[in-house]
């Protein structure tokens, strides 16, 4: 765990870097959808774009709704924050997705935030609505998950009030049976009757299954991960 907590925080600092000048990059050729998150600033541009018409949709949506009344539910991985310094970690290596090396990277702390979330959760905020993160990360990850969230500035009562995680390893992936328990949740902590307007995510998963009186926002991740939502992911356009 120690070396990879070292790799990754080297990793994470050539990214940074990477912001302001011209540092070396992996020492191996990434997948294209890696490379495409990691280094291309059209990524970036394309999901504050998304956070920008999610957040015109939502104030329209919530402009007939009483405060407090309303909620969005996003996914984390990939829509929330960003953990392509996991993935490139992981290709230095040579080696995939493992859950042991997943779990290892959550209690890092270390993913960032995608551009324009901060806003997006702000503008929900201030006009009256409840943030809600439904993932599938594993809830023995969820309290390093807060604690990431909270050192990018995004806390619990502030800017979410629900983070429901997934149990590992009987929990199911699909996500209708934790999306249906957001309003009664936030009903018990006594804000009876919300409505989601909007669910947020990365992959087709990330809404329910059966439509309703609500909008969906896809983030291109570029294909890093499970099943995206974007028609064609960024890097094979």
């Amino acid at each position: 765990m120690k070396t990879m907590r070292m790799l990754i925080l080297a990793l994470t600092g050539v990214l940074a870097a990477c912001a302001t000048t011209e540092a070396p990059g992996p020492s191996v050729e990434l997948k294209p959808e890696t490379a495409w998150v990691a280094a291309n600033e059209g990524w970036a541009e394309e999901a504050e774009a998304v956070y920008a018409g999610a957040t015109s949709y939502v104030l329209e949506a919530a402009a007939g709704l009483p405060p407090k009344g309303w909620a969005v539910v996003l996914d984390l991985d990939e829509t929330v924050i960003n953990n392509v310094a996991y993935q490139i970690a992981r290709e230095e290596l040579g080696e995939g997705y493992t859950p042991e090396s997943w779990y290892e990277w959550t209690q890092e702390e270390a993913a960032t935030l995608v551009p324009g979330v901060a806003s997006f959760l702000e503008a929900v905020n201030d006009a009256g609505g409840h943030v809600a993160f439904v993932t599938n990360r594993s809830d023995k990850e969820q309290l390093a998950t807060e604690n990431n969230l909270a050192a990018l500035g995004l806390k619990r009562g502030e800017d979410f009030r629900v983070l429901m995680t997934r149990a590992r390893p009987d929990g199911v992936s699909a996500k209708d049976a934790r999306y249906d328990l957001v309003p009664p949740l936030l009903a018990v902590q006594g804000y009876p009757g919300v409505e989601i307007i909007a669910y947020l995510g990365d992959n087709k998963g990330d809404k329910p299954a059966s439509p309703g009186d609500w909008a969906f926002f896809c983030i291109d991740q570029g294909a890093m991960y499970g099943d995206p939502c974007a028609a064609v992911p960024g890097p094979g356009r």
